[in-house]
């Protein structure tokens, strides 16, 4: 599991701490990153309440992961770090909703394979492409070269965390 690392107050410069207490711009690097994923979330969770067919954070990306050939709740559990019950949960309220199916798999009937319905497929798409254009909208005033820094870096830190995840 990810673990923060511990660090004292007094491990903290006064060069490293923000000169405006409260202005996002004077924030250190983490804080920042942390203030921002926050305020994207806020704003995700907004979007795709607002669908036609409304999704919590949770539910479009199981439908997204079922969509990419994640069907099993194992699978969905490793990819998203929750433990079976959590998921099973979630996944439970979207077969309810009509969004996915749950049949058993043909070579172990054991095992249920999970698959998206019609309208799992429409409201999936359309969170896909509501959270597409925000995105376009927050990055138009950022040129080419800017953007690919910006993921790679983002690329990065993602994976270095996942890594930190799975240990």
């Amino acid at each position: 599991m990810f673990r923060a690392p511990k660090v004292l107050v007094s491990e903290v410069s006064e060069q490293e701490r923000p000169a405006a207490p409260g202005s996002p711009a004077a924030q250190p690097l983490g804080e920042m990153m942390l203030s921002f994923a926050g305020r994207l979330t806020r704003l995700q969770t907004e979007i795709l309440a607002g669908l036609d067919v409304p999704l919590t954070i949770r539910q479009y990306r199981i439908l997204t992961r079922v969509d990419a050939g994640h069907t099993s709740l194992s699978a969905l559990c490793r990819l998203a770090h929750r433990n079976p019950p959590a998921m099973s949960e979630s996944v439970n309220k979207l077969v309810k909703q009509g969004l996915l199916t749950r049949e058993t798999e043909a070579a172990d009937r054991r095992t249920m394979a999970l698959a998206l319905t019609a309208a799992g497929r429409v409201a999936q798409e359309t969170g896909r492409l509501a959270l597409e254009k925000f995105s376009a909208e927050l990055t138009a005033g950022l040129n080419e070269q800017i953007r690919a820094d910006l993921l790679t870096v983002m690329q990065r830190l993602y994976t270095e965390t996942e890594s930190r995840l799975d240990e």
